[in-house]
């Protein structure tokens, strides 16, 4: 008789495959609600679709039945990792790998940023400036790729970094006028960096087969990630490649760890939190400290020399923005009552600063005894900052969405079982079913009274019970670390 030790880790994976599956079938149906159309290109080329048009309440359902199977399949994968489940990584790792593909072969769902980057890359091409021109430039001189960004995009200028207008500046020269085919490289860019990502982060868990299974499930076979980093075509996923090679180098090489954040942050300025957890990794040396902070800044001079100062316009106007899902917009009108606008979005920021300190404090010791006993002190030092910094950012920024969360779950994959995972999923998971269908349509009633219910009324207050559990997670630790006293016998590094 055929004996499975770990069936729930088997149906685990069945519960991650039919998530993908939802997402592929969704995507094959065609222009709706959460995808938006994709002019031009030749029709033997991917992303594949029919032209089903489904209602929106449709799409919806199935996107979210996919992230809520999902994050299932997750959740029990991770329960029986901690209790000795080890699956091939091998396999995973492929499986992910096929899975990156099956999502890029659909046209990207969940927003319609995809189509601004086309527009920024369009503009870098044809010698515009994508920090100060916008996807309304182009389409006043009736360019397809700028007629195809949909609002509240058409006039914004690029927020990203020189490294991201770069691959969307690639992606323009090889797709030209057509937004399918523009869209096709960024998407296929993104999705290599991601299996990249994976493969990169297998090298770092070592040979220990566990961690490597922990590796393939929770980042190569994430339904969430592979939702809203890969389908979706965000630049996350393209700039974290970087951070994460950072975090490979930094004990034998911190100049090219240096190098490697820099160019992450090049891509997008909140990867800055990586060179924050590498400078801790590498406390105590402190010529490698300074090689690797001054190849990350001459990087960093390099990149944006060429583009100039105006690139950081567009960044300053993003600090004033509180986005619907997050905890702190439970204090926007009582402080815009009390305040103004312009002074309750500055100190909503500077609240938003405080209590991510105080997340950090908070959950410092649950990182620390994640670290890795197996891996190498300043890798696993790093890792663990990387996770316990990108996960205190995205549980009390003013502004976040949900393909944000790559940047803490790379990390977090690194270390031991933790009760970090769970918050992190819990939030991936929330953010992730808060914006779907995703595009700024109009929708039947239902559809829409239901996307602002879970957008505008459950993601709030579900932050704010996340950060509460943040402080159970705290006392069940022990509390945060305390300062040892000066007679205290000193503790050796391991």
């Amino acid at each position: 008789m055929f004996h499975v030790e770990h069936p729930f880790g088997c149906i685990a994976l069945g519960l991650c495959a039919l998530a993908v599956g939802l997402l592929v079938l969704t995507g094959l149906l065609g222009p709706s609600a959460a995808q938006p159309p994709l002019p031009g290109g030749p029709s033997w080329l991917p992303p594949y679709r029919f032209t089903a048009r489904p209602a929106a309440g449709t799409v919806t359902g199935l996107l979210l039945a996919s992230a809520l199977l999902g994050a299932l399949g997750l959740g029990l994968a991770l329960r029986e990792l901690g209790r000795g489940w080890a699956p091939d990584p091998g396999r995973l790792t492929v499986g992910g790998a096929v899975a990156a593909l099956a999502v890029v072969c659909v046209p990207p769902m969940g927003s319609a940023d995809h189509l601004v980057y086309a527009a920024y890359g369009r503009l870098a091409a044809g010698g515009g400036d994508p920090y100060r021109d916008t996807a309304a430039t182009l389409a006043r001189d009736g360019d397809p790729v700028g007629r195809a960004v949909e609002a509240p995009w058409t006039d914004v200028p690029s927020v990203y970094g020189p490294v991201a207008t770069a691959e969307q500046w690639l992606a323009a020269r090889i797709g030209g006028s057509s937004v399918h085919t523009i869209v096709l490289v960024l998407t296929l860019l993104g999705a290599a960096a991601f299996v990249l990502t994976g493969l990169l982060l297998q090298r770092a868990a070592g040979p220990d087969r566990a961690a490597r299974a922990r590796v393939a499930i929770l980042w190569s076979l994430n339904p969430l990630l592979l939702f809203v980093a890969v389908n979706a075509g965000h630049v996350d996923a393209f700039a974290l490649v970087f951070a994460v090679g950072a975090l490979l180098a930094v004990r034998r090489s911190p100049v090219l760890a240096g190098v490697l954040v820099g160019l992450a942050c090049a891509a997008k300025a909140s990867l800055g939190l990586y060179v924050l957890a590498l400078a801790w990794g590498l406390r105590g040396r402190p010529r490698a400290l300074a090689a690797l902070l001054g190849s990350a800044l001459a990087v960093g001079v390099a990149t944006y020399l060429p583009v100039g100062l105006g690139a950081f316009d567009q960044m300053r106007e993003n600090t004033k923005l509180v986005s619907l899902a997050v905890p702190l917009r439970l204090v926007l009108k009582p402080m815009e009552s009390a305040f103004g606008h312009d002074t309750a979005r500055s100190l909503i920021g500077l609240l938003g600063w405080a209590l991510g300190a105080l997340v950090v404090w908070l959950l410092a010791r649950t990182a620390a005894r994640a670290r890795p006993a197996a891996m190498d002190r300043v890798l696993r030092d790093s890792a663990a900052a990387a996770a316990l910094l990108s996960l205190a950012w995205l549980l009390t920024t003013p502004y976040s969405l949900p393909w944000y969360d790559v940047a803490a779950w790379a990390p977090l994959v690194l270390l031991a079982p933790s009760a970090l995972d769970g918050l992190l999923l819990a939030r991936t998971t929330l953010l992730v079913c808060a914006y779907v269908p995703g595009r700024v349509v109009p929708l039947p009633d239902v559809v829409d009274t239901l996307q602002r219910t879970v957008r505008g009324t459950v993601g709030p207050w579900a932050g704010a019970a996340i950060l509460v559990a943040v402080v159970l997670v705290s006392r069940r630790a022990g509390g945060p670390p305390r300062p040892r006293s000066p007679r205290s016998p000193a503790v050796p590094r391991s």
